[in-house]
């Protein structure tokens, strides 16, 4: 009984591995998606197109994905009619650091398949929060790499600072001691590479001071809840298109005295 179960062991683990190859071979063929590769979100059909319209591209990982944050910004613009369209494409990947976006030639090829008017680039939630000289080493090249290739490709390069995490990072830290950190380190790398750094996480910090119970991260105390996501989306729609989101129709579901307060704090940051 024992040598037989063994043996049906030893075939299904045989039968596993096979699979695993087949699937290998396959994605390195090209015939099948590695899961693992970054995600591109958005038309980005109409982006590649001759219609008019402002191009935007976020380059990030989940902090962007989130409740689809992106796709956010364009229905906020979309609600208000602006002198032409804006048109919001992504491309993420679960954990990705600008370090891994730098080397892809996936984001190579897709800066240059569109006309794109701006390049949203997010590091890893914590990285620009650590001590300078290690930020300079992880962060830095990449963003410098990044900057070049989007320069190149007549795009403006924003850099979105995000927020803290709920408590700090790690033992002894805190959400305010992380957010100072942020902001110090996307302020230093954006004067270093000549970007414009959207201030995402002072948003954050005026609107967590202001209602400390409003709910802006998610369970984990790392990403952003959907009231987290649209804070997001109504700074990068107020930096991208110049105009206010306060009094914008499209609320992303929340009750509208939240999403109210929201629009107000976002336009209060990019004053």
């Amino acid at each position: 009984m024992f040598a037989r179960l063994l043996r049906l062991l030893a075939v299904v683990l045989a039968g596993l591995l096979l699979g695993v190859g087949v699937f290998v071979t396959l994605v390195a063929l090209g015939f099948v998606r590695n899961p693992l590769d970054p995600v591109i979100g958005g038309d980005i059909a109409l982006a590649r197109s001759t219609r008019p319209g402002q191009r935007v591209l976020f380059v990030g990982n989940s902090i962007t994905y989130y409740h689809d944050m992106p796709a956010m910004v364009e229905r906020l613009a979309a609600a208000d009619p602006g002198p032409e369209p804006l048109i919001v494409v992504s491309y993420t990947r679960g954990g990705a650091r600008l370090s891994d976006f730098a080397g892809d030639g996936g984001l190579r090829r897709l800066l240059q398949e569109a006309r794109w008017d701006d390049v949203v680039l997010q590091e890893q939630s914590k990285i620009p929060s650590l001590p300078p000289a290690e930020r300079a080493q992880q962060m830095d090249p990449a963003a410098r790499t990044l900057h070049s290739l989007i320069t190149a490709a007549g795009a403006r390069t924003l850099l979105f600072m995000t927020a803290g995490y709920e408590h700090g990072n790690g033992w002894g830290d805190s959400y305010q001691a992380m957010q100072l950190r942020l902001y110090q380190g996307y302020a230093a790398v954006g004067s270093e590479i000549g970007a414009d750094v959207v201030p995402v996480g002072v948003a954050w910090q005026v609107a967590h001071l202001r209602q400390p119970d409003l709910g802006l991260w998610s369970w984990d105390g790392t990403h952003p809840s959907t009231a987290g996501s649209y804070l997001d989306a109504c700074m990068f729609y107020a930096a991208l298109t110049g105009r206010s989101p306060v009094g914008n129709s499209y609320t992303a579901g929340l009750d509208p005295s939240q999403a109210r307060f929201l629009q107000q704090t976002a336009a209060g940051a990019t004053a």
